[in-house]
């Protein structure tokens, strides 16, 4: 299985002046040329939008900003501008998900615990 995660924190939108954006894509792939089956692929995409408070909004960026910036590696992006803050997280297999997943549970509960 091949996931990707990402987070946008965004500032620049008049309407809404704190701003996030989650996406979450899993895909796995199935070849079975027995059956006639050259490939076939699964996707799912989840994507949500929030609309933040100031308060919550520093609290995710200075928790993003002090968990991912300089720890870029293979699996893990981060940039961040005057106008956005994004990380993306990849996994290629089940193990690498399970570990990015202890590793950055963190962040992945603070922002779950919104929609509670």
């Amino acid at each position: 299985m091949i996931s990707r995660i990402s987070i946008v924190l965004r500032r620049d939108k008049l309407e809404a002046p704190y701003y996030m954006n989650t996406k979450i894509r899993l895909s796995s792939c199935l070849d079975n040329e027995e059956n006639g089956l050259i490939h076939a692929m699964n996707i799912l995409n989840h994507s949500r939008m929030y609309n933040l408070t100031e308060e919550k909004y520093n609290e995710i960026k200075s928790l993003i900003i002090d968990t991912f910036e300089g720890n870029e590696s293979d699996l893990v992006e981060f940039t961040k501008n005057d106008k956005q803050i994004k990380i993306a997280i990849m996994s290629k297999n089940d193990e690498e998900f399970k570990n990015l997943y202890e590793k950055y549970q963190e962040i992945f509960e603070k922002i779950d615990n919104l929609v509670d």
